[in-house]
């Protein structure tokens, strides 16, 4: 059926929280058109499945879809993740890595990264199933709606959701591209802490939804700023540094332990697995709740200091800012002229070489910045 006039024959709406991906397959699909085909008349010489089209739409792709189908264009830009931009972070980054969104890793229109995820409770009560936005979010591990972790691969064969790939033979944008599982059949993963990350999840998705969120003895602050500070503290969990408190906190939380079969080589919490980052976000959520007592208390039990709790912010909220400036922050040490002559004496007893690296290395400092008479 060739597209041509106004409007397209069949001008499907995309459904509340539909990421536009997932909307351009149900419309290809409604008019029996190959997807590329289907692409390839409505945008000529444009490329779209090279690239992250959910983050990267332009404003041409967008109004003319909101043209063609009788949507408005409020709807149409919904279905973008640019719309998280100045409430889940500060700048979009249309072509490259975007702060709490995960990438897909596009090569050759294939995904090699497991940056989308799905419930199969949602699909399977879907008339027209579908896929969500906010299972492209890091900060999302859980479906609000049945408590059931979400599921980020093929449970069969392990392949990314890559459900554009799919035959239109077939009109189920549920099926595995490689293997035809349905993911409507994938087994829910319950357990007993999804119920409270659950109802964590719906408040963060609330101040998102929102723009700001009140910070006890702080007053409002703007939702852009909470998630950076959330991030960073999703990236300081996940640090080797922090590995005694986070199995504390694994025991206190009762959190489940999960097999990665890739386990993370990164710490961008946009890059971490599944299982990996349902821990982080259940811990971030629990530090944040009585704030700043528990995040000072933790730093504090596991020796993170002002050094690596602002490591690579940039500009950092005061309310992150204040406490752990004044809780965290230690001044760096160094010898007194007494304690380098004794070392000195030291070092000449046992026969070693006496120099500047030698002496500072035995008073555990990287360097004596100030000469000293050594004797």
């Amino acid at each position: 059926m060739p597209l041509s006039g106004r409007l397209w024959p069949l001008h499907l709406k995309p459904q509340f929280d539909e990421l536009l991906s997932s909307w351009l397959v149900r419309l290809a699909r409604a008019h029996h058109i190959r997807l590329h085909s289907f692409c390839d008349i409505a945008w000529p010489k444009k490329q779209i499945w090279n690239r992250d089209i959910d983050k990267s739409a332009d404003v041409e792709i967008l109004k003319l879809l909101s043209r063609k189908t009788a949507t408005p264009i409020e709807r149409v830009r919904a279905a973008c993740l640019r719309k998280y931009e100045g409430r889940l972070y500060e700048k979009h980054n249309p072509l490259g890595n975007t702060h709490l969104i995960m990438p897909l890793g596009i090569f050759h229109r294939t995904h090699k990264r497991y940056g989308l995820q799905f419930c199969p409770l949602c699909l399977a009560e879907d008339g027209d199933p579908f896929f969500r936005c906010r299972w492209r979010l890091s900060i999302v591990t859980v479906c609000e709606k049945h408590k059931i972790i979400l599921c980020d691969r093929c449970p069969e064969c392990d392949a990314p959701i890559t459900f554009h790939r799919t035959s239109l033979d077939d009109s189920r944008i549920t099926l595995c591209w490689r293997c035809r599982f349905d993911l409507r059949n994938a087994l829910a993963q319950a357990h007993l802490t999804a119920r409270a990350q659950a109802l964590n999840q719906i408040k963060l998705l609330r101040i998102c939804r929102n723009g700001w969120v009140d910070i006890p003895n702080y007053g409002p602050v703007y939702s852009a700023q909470y998630f950076a500070v959330y991030r960073q503290i999703l990236q300081i969990l996940s640090r080797k540094r922090a590995t005694n408190g986070r199995e504390h906190l694994t025991c206190v939380l009762k959190l489940p332990s999960f097999d990665e079969k890739k386990p993370s080589k990164r710490v961008d919490a946009e890059y971490l697995p599944l299982g990996e980052r349902y821990l982080l976000v259940a811990m971030a959520n629990w530090v944040l709740l009585d704030w700043p007592h528990r995040w000072l208390r933790f730093c504090q039990d596991t020796g993170l200091w002002t050094s690596e709790v602002f490591r690579d912010m940039g500009e950092i909220p005061f309310w992150y800012w204040e406490p752990c400036h004044e809780w965290l922050y230690q001044l760096p040490y160094h010898p007194t002229d007494q304690e380098v002559v004794e070392v000195g004496d030291y070092l000449k007893r046992e026969g070693k070489v006496l120099n500047e690296t030698e002496i500072s290395k035995a008073l555990g400092v990287n360097q004596v910045f100030r000469k000293r008479r050594m004797g």
